[in-house]
C-alpha cells in the first residue's frame, strides 16, 4: 500500500505540474506527501488565496477524477524504482 501510495502522490504531483505554474507565480505552493496515515496536502501562501487554490481545478478536482497515461506510469515507476534501491543501498539500512 506505500508503494500504491506513492505512486499516486509522484501521478498526481505530474499532472498537477503544468497547471501549478499559475499558482506558483501568484506565490502559492503546495506539496503532496505520502504520510503515514495517507494523502498530506501542504499549502502556502497568502491566506486570503489559499482556499481557493485549495478547491480549485488544482489539486481536488485532480484528485476527484485521477487518471494518468500508461507513459507516465512507466517513468514514475522506473523513478520509484531508482529511489527504492538507493535507499535500500545505504550502509545504516544495509546494517538493520
Amino acid at each position: 500500500s506505500v508503494v500504491l501510495l506513492d505512486t499516486s502522490v509522484s501521478i498526481l504531483s505530474w499532472n498537477l505540474s503544468e497547471l501549478a505554474y499559475g499558482a506558483h507565480t501568484a506565490k502559492l505552493e503546495y506539496k503532496l506527501v505520502a504520510g503515514k496515515h495517507g494523502l498530506v496536502i501542504r499549502v502556502k501562501g497568502f491566506n486570503q488565496k489559499l482556499p481557493h487554490f485549495l478547491y480549485s481545478q488544482l489539486i481536488i478536482d485532480h484528485l476527484s477524477d485521477f487518471s494518468f497515461i500508461p507513459a507516465v506510469f512507466e517513468v514514475i515507476k522506473e523513478e520509484l524504482k531508482k529511489t527504492y534501491f538507493n535507499m535500500l543501498i545505504t550502509s545504516e539500512v544495509l546494517a538493520k
